[in-house]
């Protein structure tokens, strides 16, 4: 599966922040949103560019520490699922 995101990039509280596209390529569709996210950052590190910055603790649907937007719905498109138990199979 290939994706585009659209990743709100803002380094303080100070900065302007600007939104940054990236593609996220070659991905499985039993990954989880965040590790998703983690074949992403690899990417970037690999490219020298910093990496998308996010919150998790657990990854097992239990703290819920990894809220996020997604697709402008928090946590994403299934109801009554974290965003480290979100599958990529949840999205066309």
């Amino acid at each position: 599966m290939n994706f585009t995101l659209h990743v709100w990039r803002q380094k303080n509280a100070s900065d302007e922040g600007r939104m940054v596209t990236y593609p996220a390529r070659n991905i499985s569709p039993d990954m989880s949103f965040l590790e998703m996210l983690d074949v992403v950052n690899e990417d970037l590190i690999h490219k020298g560019e910093e990496p998308i910055a996010f919150d998790h603790d657990c990854r097992e649907g239990i703290c819920g520490s990894c809220s996020m937007m997604i697709n402008g719905t928090p946590h994403g498109p299934e109801k009554a699922t974290t965003t480290c138990q979100l599958h990529m199979r949840s999205f066309e």
